[in-house]
């Protein structure tokens, strides 16, 4: 895994806590999306159907966002070379 994730200066660089950091954010994302989905909008008063149509559409975007992501992450690194998603902190101490 090419992922570079620092925490307060250190790498992590077991694949095992990559992977683990990546699904915790990937499930609180989808926690929250699901919050504001099932309990903030029909709070508000929009009705259940149209709240139904959100979590299609939001599901529906989700796989088109991966299968494009991955498309392109492909076509990049077949043209350009290898490919890597990198996480860094940009202000260094002095």
């Amino acid at each position: 895994m090419n992922t570079r994730i620092i925490i307060n200066g250190k790498e992590i660089t077991s694949p095992f806590v990559k992977a683990l950091l990546i699904t915790g954010a990937i499930i609180i994302a989808a926690l929250v999306l699901a919050i504001v989905i099932f309990v903030l909008l029909p709070v508000i008063g929009v009705a259940v159907t149209l709240t139904a149509g959100f979590v299609v559409i939001f599901v529906l975007a989700t796989i088109v966002s991966v299968a494009t992501m991955a498309f392109i992450t492909v076509l990049i690194s077949w043209l350009f070379g290898a490919a890597e998603f990198r996480v860094e902190r940009f202000h260094k101490r002095k």
